[in-house]
């Protein structure tokens, strides 16, 4: 029944209605309330703008939303998940931070525009909805006009055989597509790409590549037809048809190895006779490329190739919209400065790493520490460079880590690591080194004198050792970093 319970409280938290609160009223602000309350997983609760004339206040109070003068008003709003901010005001902005709740995320333009994007691309799919409907009106008609002809000649007899193969096509691709509209994470988008690619073209090989613009090179997404061994982990954009897809849009390769190098993106070349690509776009950006291939010579149609560039299309605009959830849904549980988790997603995770480790009887270790003498440090040499110390912490603090392990901002100058699977001789190590590290961190380049450095007292609690809750353990890893402090600083200490 426990695991049960934990199931039910993940699943209502994932499914809750978001309440949202729009701060400014301009035509992007009534834009944006237009949108958003077409939504039924969204409630928007109020809007605040200085204007009661605005458009987005008109708009609101024609709908029945709650609309404030004062941005400060929006703290007030029960069960409040975000705040969008269109003011583009500093002084109004500067209020919404005084005055949010700390559970109360804040999205500015960037992420506004991001949201935008995302409810445009779920309109689009509605009206690829409305497309496969006005389809099937078609394929009854004609279906009625077959069985009224009835005539049994062979010609005929082979003319509707083509029809039904096409119809079964287009209902298939449509149905395809109905279905991209439907994911909202990458990963469930990319491999339904692949099934598309196999079930619409007959491909024998299909593999989505996405564009990583950090190191420039397409990056492995998922793959039909071949084991994940056999694709290339990175292919540089200046290489292969994937290359030639991303400068040009569209590749075809009759002859696979015509071209030296081409068909670089698998570890098996020789197994690829024949393969085409065509780059996944959004606007004039490519995030990525679909490749297709086959192990014996095949030449595609003039329809093959319409139809692979149509997929290509479709699918961008369906992966666009998933890396616009994702991105969406990264910024709502980080930290804009240290690009670490932030204090509400920590508490989240603590929790349910807290209950998995109950489930199957591990250990799991909570590390807290504080930069040293902070304040002084701000008062000093301002709160700008103070920000850029933040960011080296925390830069070091994931350097430090696992993959299983996550860091996050608990607030000012704090900083919390959750350490699954490690006991306290392992958690007391990670904490030494990053204790370490962050002695070392120069600050020259930001105009500090070269022999200011910054230490960090570190605390250190071990469940179901010290505590054996979530809360609890906070307090002890806490009470541990305080003690750090008080024995001179630049220490860990692990609780008692």
């Amino acid at each position: 029944m426990g695991d049960n319970t934990g199931d039910i409280e993940v699943y209502e938290r994932a499914h809750k209605r978001l309440t949202v609160a729009i701060a400014g009223g301009d035509l992007r602000a009534a834009a944006m309330l237009r949108l958003l309350v077409e939504v039924d997983s969204i409630t928007v609760a109020a809007l605040a703008d200085p204007r009661p004339g605005a458009a987005a206040a008109v708009a609101a109070r024609e709908i029945g939303i709650y609309t404030t003068s004062d941005v400060a008003d929006l703290s007030l709003v029960d069960g409040l998940d975000v705040i969008i901010d269109l003011t583009d005001d500093p002084a109004l902005r500067a209020r919404l931070v005084a005055y949010r709740p700390a559970a109360v995320e804040i999205v500015g333009s960037r992420g506004a525009d991001l949201i935008r994007d995302l409810l445009m691309a779920k309109k689009r799919g509605e009206e690829q909805e409305k497309l496969l409907s006005e389809l099937k009106v078609a394929y009854d008609k004609i279906s009625g006009h077959e069985q009224k002809l009835q005539v049994g000649t062979q010609a005929l007899e082979k003319a509707n055989e083509e029809l039904e193969t096409r119809l079964s096509e287009i209902f298939f691709t449509h149905e395809f597509f109905k279905a991209l509209t439907s994911f909202t994470s990458v990963d469930d988008v990319t491999s339904l790409v692949v099934d598309g690619a196999n079930g619409i073209l007959g491909a024998e090989i299909s593999s989505v590549y996405l564009l990583d613009t950090s190191a420039w090179v397409l990056r492995f997404a998922t793959a039909q037809g071949r084991p994940r061994e056999y694709f290339v982990d990175e292919v540089p954009v200046d290489t292969t048809i994937l290359g030639r897809a991303h400068r040009d849009g569209l590749a075809v390769e009759t002859d696979a190895h015509e071209i030296a190098g081409s068909v670089d993106w698998t570890r098996e070349p020789g197994d690829v006779a024949s393969h085409a690509a065509v780059s996944l776009r959004s606007g004039e950006h490519v995030v990525g490329v679909l490749v297709i291939g086959s192990a014996t010579r095949r030449a595609l149609t003039p329809a093959e190739l319409d139809r692979l560039q149509v997929i290509g299309n479709q699918s961008s605009l369906a992966l666009q919209n998933a890396l616009l959830h994702g991105e969406l849904e990264r910024l709502s549980v980080t930290d804009r400065l240290t690009e670490l988790y932030n204090h509400g997603y920590f508490q989240q995770r603590l929790d349910e790493e807290i209950g998995r480790a109950e489930r199957f009887g591990h250990v799991l270790s909570l590390i807290m520490m504080d930069i040293d003498d902070f304040k002084l440090f701000n008062d000093t040499y301002g709160h700008p460079r103070g920000d850029r110390v933040l960011r080296s912490v925390s830069d070091t603090i994931t350097r430090s880590l696992r993959d299983i392990d996550f860091a996050a901002r608990y607030g000012g100058e704090e900083f919390v690591v959750v350490l699954p699977e490690t006991d306290v001789d392992g958690a007391r190590a990670v904490a030494e080194r990053i204790r370490a590290e962050v002695e070392k961190l120069s600050f020259e380049t930001i105009g500090v004198d070269p022999s200011v450095r910054k230490t960090v007292s570190v605390g250190v609690a071990t469940f179901p050792a010290h505590a054996r809750g979530g809360a609890p353990l906070i307090v002890a890893a806490d009470q541990a970093m305080y003690a750090a402090k008080r024995s001179g600083k630049n220490a860990v200490v692990v609780s008692g």
